[in-house]
C-alpha cells in the first residue's frame, strides 16, 4: 500500500495526540522509577564491599607488620600494639592522633614495599615516633644485630626523620662546621653514626672554611 505523500514526495510527519504524548511520558517516567532503585541497590552493594576490602587490608597489614616486630623484639603483638596506641605524657591530642595516622601510613602504604626492599639488603625497618621533638621517622637496622641491646643497635642504623632539632647557621670555623648562633627547625634530616652523620645536611661539615685569623 502506498502512503499518502505530500507534493514534494515526502511523507508527512505523525501529529500525536496529547493523550499519546502523556501516555509515553508515563511509560518512561515508570522505567526511570523502575532502574533508580536498582542502581542505588547496586552502587550500596560496590561501596560495601570496598569498604570491606579496604577494612579487611588495613587490618591485614597492621597483622604482618605487628608479627614481624614481635618476631624482632621478643614480644607480643598485643604490647607492641599498646606501646603504639597509648598515648604518652605530656603528648597533646592532637599530637597523638597525627603520628597514629602517620604510623597508619607507614604501615599500609610504605612498610609492604620498604620492608622486603630492605630485607634484600639485609636490614628490617620500623616506624619510630619523636614525641618531645614533634616528628617521626623510619629507621633501618641490620638483621644481624636484632639481639642486641638497644644502645648497641643504634650505633648500626639509618634514620630518616623529620622532626625538631637545633643546629648553628654561623660563620665556618676551622673545622669545617659552622659556629653559633643555633636555630631550632622541624626539618626532614638522615642520621647514621656509622657515617658519623647527624642531622645531615644541617650539620655537616663543609669543604669551605674561613681564612686563618691573622
Amino acid at each position: 500500500m502506498i502512503g499518502n505523500t505530500n507534493d514534494d514526495g515526502r511523507t508527512p510527519m505523525r501529529n500525536f495526540s496529547n493523550e499519546e504524548i502523556s501516555s509515553n511520558m508515563l511509560l518512561q517516567q515508570g522505567g526511570i522509577a523502575t532502574c533508580l532503585p536498582f542502581q542505588q541497590s547496586l552502587l550500596n552493594c560496590i561501596t560495601q564491599k570496598s569498604a570491606l576490602v579496604a577494612l579487611s587490608y588495613i587490618l591485614i597489614a597492621n597483622a604482618i607488620y605487628l608479627q614481624r616486630r614481635s618476631h624482632l623484639r621478643k614480644m607480643t603483638k598485643r604490647k607492641l600494639l599498646q606501646i603504639r596506641t597509648t598515648r604518652e605524657e605530656g603528648v597533646n591530642i592532637g599530637l597523638h592522633v597525627t603520628n597514629i595516622l602517620a604510623w597508619q601510613v607507614f604501615v599500609t602504604s610504605i612498610f609492604p614495599i620498604l620492608e622486603p626492599l630492605s630485607r634484600m639488603c639485609g636490614f628490617v625497618s620500623f616506624y619510630y615516633f619523636y614525641p618531645n621533638a614533634n616528628g617521626c621517622g623510619i629507621i633501618f637496622e641490620p638483621l644481624s644485630v636484632q639481639h642486641l641491646p638497644m644502645k648497641k643497635r643504634q650505633r648500626s642504623q639509618l634514620r630518616l626523620d623529620w622532626h625538631k632539632f637545633s643546629f648553628n647557621v654561623g660563620k665556618i670555623g676551622r673545622d669545617g662546621f659552622r659556629h653559633p648562633p643555633s636555630v631550632q627547625r622541624n626539618l626532614p634530616h638522615i642520621d647514621a653514626p656509622l657515617l658519623q652523620m647527624k642531622h645531615w645536611p644541617w650539620r655537616r661539615k663543609h669543604k669551605k672554611i674561613n681564612d686563618k685569623i691573622k
